[in-house]
C-alpha cells in the first residue's frame, strides 16, 4: 500500500510529527493569548478614558483606519512632515483625515504605533477593522501580526501558530508577561515561527529525527517560558503532547493525516492570499513603454528638437519616477512567480496527503467489513505504528 510505504519511511514520519507538533504548540498559546489580549484591550479603555476624562460607557464604531487623524501630530514644516512615534507614511502626516468624533479610535491608534516592537513600528493595517477596536480586543491584536490572511480572523482560536507567535514578537504589551528576550532575530520564539516554513514548503516532506526534535524541543520551550506559560495547565497540556510526539512508538492516525492536511489548505490560502494584489504583466509592459518613449524625447532635446530645458528638467523626473516603479514592479512580479511555484509545490503535497488518506480509509474499511470493530481499531494502530 502506497501509504504504508510512506510510513515505512522515517523521515517522512518525522514530518508529520513536526506538522502536528505546530497544531499542538497553537493548542498551547490560545488561553495565553486570548487572556492577554483581553487584559491589555481593558488596560487600554481605562488608560484612554481616564486620561480624557470620558465616561466609561463612552464606545465608538464608525471610524475607519484609512481615514482616521490619530491624535499624535507630525512634527517639522509643511514640506517635510515626519511622524513623532517613527511610523513610516503615518496618518499624522497625510491630510484630510478624520478624527475620532468620541475622541478614543485616535488614541487606540496611537497605542497601537507606540508598542509596536519593530523600527520603525510597522502595524498591518490591512488585517483590522477599526469600527471594532472598543469592543472587539483580538482586532487590536490583529495589527501586531506583519503577514497577511488574518483579517477575517475573529480570535486566537481561529489564528494560527505563526500568527500567534507574530503577535507575541511585535506586541510590546505580552512581552511583560514572557520571560524569554523575544527582540532581534535569533530568540526563540522568533525561531519557532520560522518553522512553519521549514516544514510545509519542504518539497520532500522529509525531516531528519535530529531536526525533528529540535523544532519539538523548541516548541515545548516556548510553552515552558518561566513568566506564565509554564504555570498554565493548557500550556502544559500541550507540551505532554509535544513529548509525545517524540517517541518512537507514536501512531500516526488518519485523524493526523487530516490535521496535516488542514494546515497545507491554509497555508495554500495565505500564499493565493498575498498574490490577490501582485503586479500584472500589462501594467509592468505599459510602463516599459512609457519609459522608452520618455527617454527617447530626451533622446531628442539632446539632438536641439526640444525648446527649453524645463521641459527637460520635468521629462528627466518623470523617468527617473518610472525607473523607480519599473524596479518596484519588477521586484514584485519576482515575488510573485516564487509564491506561484510556492503554491504549486503545496498543492503538489496536498494532492500526495489527500491519496494517502483516501488509500488509508478504504483499507480500514475492508478490515473492518471483516472484523469486529475492535479488532479493525487495533490493526490500524498497529499498522500506523510501524
Amino acid at each position: 500500500m502506497a501509504h504504508q510505504l510512506h510510513l515505512e519511511k522515517e523521515k517522512y514520519r518525522q514530518w508529520v510529527k513536526a506538522g502536528l507538533g505546530l497544531g499542538y504548540l497553537k493548542e498551547g498559546l490560545v488561553p495565553f493569548c486570548n487572556d492577554i489580549a483581553v487584559q491589555q484591550h481593558k488596560d487600554i479603555l481605562q488608560n484612554i478614558r481616564s486620561t480624557k476624562s470620558l465616561p466609561s460607557t463612552v464606545t465608538c464604531g464608525i471610524c475607519r483606519v484609512e481615514t482616521l487623524k490619530p491624535d499624535h501630530k507630525p512634527v517639522g514644516n509643511a514640506k517635510n512632515r515626519v511622524c513623532p512615534l517613527g511610523q513610516v507614511k503615518c496618518s499624522c502626516c497625510c491630510k484630510g483625515k478624520i478624527a475620532c468624533p468620541n475622541n478614543i479610535c485616535g488614541a487606540i491608534y496611537d497605542f497601537i504605533v507606540q508598542h509596536h516592537a519593530s523600527t520603525p513600528p510597522a502595524p498591518n493595517w490591512k488585517n483590522t477593522d477599526a469600527k471594532q477596536w472598543v469592543t472587539d480586543p483580538w482586532s487590536i491584536c490583529k495589527c501586531f501580526i506583519n503577514a497577511p490572511g488574518y483579517e477575517q480572523k475573529q480570535s486566537a482560536g481561529e489564528t494560527d501558530c505563526t500568527g500567534l507567535l507574530h503577535l507575541m514578537i511585535n506586541n510590546q504589551y505580552f512581552h511583560s508577561h514572557i520571560g524569554c528576550n523575544v527582540t532581534g532575530t535569533n530568540n526563540l520564539f522568533t525561531k519557532v515561527r520560522h518553522y512553519r516554513n521549514a516544514i510545509f514548503h519542504s518539497s520532500s516532506m522529509e525531516l531528519e529525527e535530529s531536526e525533528a526534535d529540535t523544532y519539538l524541543d523548541d516548541m515545548i520551550a516556548v510553552l515552558q517560558d518561566g513568566k506564565e506559560l509554564l504555570n498554565r495547565s493548557d500550556a502544559q497540556i500541550a507540551v505532554k503532547k509535544l513529548q509525545d510526539l517524540k517517541n518512537k512508538d507514536f501512531i500516526i492516525t488518519t485523524e493526523s493525516f487530516e490535521e496535516i492536511l488542514r494546515q497545507i489548505k491554509e497555508e495554500m490560502a495565505k500564499v493565493l492570499k498575498s498574490t490577490e494584489s501582485a503586479a500584472t504583466k500589462e501594467e509592468y509592459d505599459d510602463l516599459k513603454k512609457k519609459l522608452i518613449d520618455l527617454e527617447a524625447k530626451m533622446s531628442d532635446e539632446k539632438k536641439g528638437k526640444l525648446e527649453n530645458e524645463k521641459e527637460l528638467a520635468e521629462l528627466k523626473k518623470t523617468s527617473s519616477a518610472l525607473k523607480k516603479k519599473l524596479l518596484e514592479l519588477e521586484a514584485k512580479m519576482s515575488r510573485e512567480n516564487d509564491e506561484k511555484l510556492e503554491n504549486a509545490e503545496l498543492k503538489k503535497k496536498l494532492g500526495v496527503l489527500e491519496t494517502l488518506v483516501s488509500e488509508q480509509k478504504k483499507e480500514i474499511a475492508k478490515i473492518k467489513s471483516e472484523t469486529s470493530s475492535g479488532q479493525s481499531q487495533n490493526y490500524e494502530q498497529t499498522k500506523l505504528g510501524e
